[in-house]
């Protein structure tokens, strides 16, 4: 989003009448544009719309624009409530159509001794995140897509999220290079990892309320703060590609360390799931996820057994 988007609709610039209709259109609590800013019906984007709305920050109205007025829900917390689940859907269905949603690969192209993985999950704890967009009408919002806005967690973020999880329930250098990589700066030499990981997207968002209290006090310190999120009961998968063609590694010419590795990450996957969490907030419990060995889907099919096998013997 560029500054000149904000420049042509100068919502804060607005007389204060104007801009109490403003963000109760920008955010879809009444139908009709403002009479004295009809220019502003030319963005027909609903989350451009949203980004008009960020303006209300430097005005009066910026507590209204984000939760609207008690008792009634408005402003941005009525668009998540209320219209951000069809939009999502919508938007998911276009990336789709598009081929931006990651599938599994036909076992046929895959190299030998390579595997694919698919695992679904259900959220039992929120998924927060930070996303780097630097103009929100949140202080927290979550991270999205760039292009399409819909909540994700990108494959950087599986990687980082998965490996810290490997390095609580084992010390294993080798098998952490192996399946990870070596991180830049820890040696000349930068190689790359076996495993390749796929970005994840929800169609579900919803808002966290924190009141940090002063502990002496016990009183909040700046009222609620609202943290964007995926909600408990959302579901999403996980896609992993293992293709063990690393030239360094004499064992890649061999089956065992495939199996190995699946069994490695099976119990990895299990602890960041289950147990650490991935995303913002793990420490207070944020991020956890319920998923059973038993719905992975696995390319080739014969290393499933394995998978469930290896999920299995991990404990929490």
């Amino acid at each position: 989003m560029t500054y000149d988007f904000h420049t042509h609709y100068p919502f804060f610039l607005q007389p204060g009448h104007i801009q109490l209709d403003a963000y109760r259109w920008l955010a879809g609590d009444i139908p009709n544009v403002p009479a004295a800013w009809r220019e502003v019906d030319e963005v027909k984007d609903p989350v451009a719309r949203l980004d008009l709305l960020a303006q209300a920050i430097n005005t009066p109205y910026r507590d209204r624009a984000r939760m609207g007025i008690r008792p009634h829900t408005g402003g941005y917390r009525r668009w998540v409530e209320q219209d951000a689940a069809a939009f999502l859907e919508k938007r998911l269905r276009l990336m789709r159509q598009l081929g931006i949603v990651p599938t599994l690969p036909d076992p046929a192209h895959l190299p030998p001794h390579a595997w694919a993985l698919q695992l679904p999950f259900t959220l039992q704890k929120p998924y927060i995140s930070r996303d780097d967009q630097l103009f929100h009408i949140l202080d927290n919002p979550l991270k999205r897509e760039r292009v399409f806005k819909v909540p994700y967690i990108a494959a950087s973020q599986w990687k980082g999220a998965l490996r810290a999880a490997f390095r609580k329930i084992a010390r294993d250098t080798a098998t952490e290079i192996r399946l990870f990589g070596n991180e830049k700066g820890e040696d000349e030499h930068f190689q790359s990892g076996f495993l390749h990981f796929f970005p994840t997207f929800f169609d579900r968002l919803g808002l966290e309320v924190l009141n940090p209290h002063d502990r002496k006090t016990n009183v909040g310190k700046r009222g609620p703060i609202l943290f964007e999120c995926v909600p408990v009961g959302a579901k999403g998968v996980i896609q992993l590609l293992y293709v063990p063609l690393s030239p360094s590694t004499a064992q890649a010419a061999t089956a065992s360390p495939t199996q190995t590795d699946l069994q490695a990450t099976a119990r990895a996957l299990r602890a960041m799931l289950t147990q650490y969490g991935f995303g913002a907030k793990t420490s207070s419990g944020y991020g956890l996820a319920y998923a059973k060995a038993e719905d992975a889907i696995l390319n080739p099919d014969a290393f499933k057994e394995t998978f469930i096998k290896a999920w299995n013997q991990y404990h929490v």
